[in-house]
């Protein structure tokens, strides 16, 4: 039997989940450049954010803004990796 580095399984793990350093970055510069009150990420997966509002308000102000969003927030990773952002209202 051989040992693994516990330092893989967690990059493992991160790479299933999505958690990877891009998400993180995307995670940091969300409020400051969505600048939606209630708008929060739930999720990130094969270069889809994933965000959540109770608000339709926020949603339509999001749809509005969506394209200049998601260029900015691949500016701040350094490349493309957000392709889209579905928004769904709880």
């Amino acid at each position: 039997m051989s040992l693994v580095q516990a330092s893989d399984i967690i990059n493992l793990l991160k790479k299933k989940l999505g958690l990877d350093d891009e998400f993180f970055t995307i995670t940091k510069v969300w409020h400051k450049e969505v600048g939606i009150d209630g708008l929060d990420i739930v999720s990130y997966r094969n270069g889809i954010i994933f965000a959540q509002t109770q608000s339709s308000v926020a949603s339509f102000e999001f749809n509005l803004r969506k394209k200049e969003i998601i260029k900015k927030l691949n500016q701040y990773v350094g490349k493309v990796v957000v392709k889209n952002i579905k928004v769904k209202i709880e």
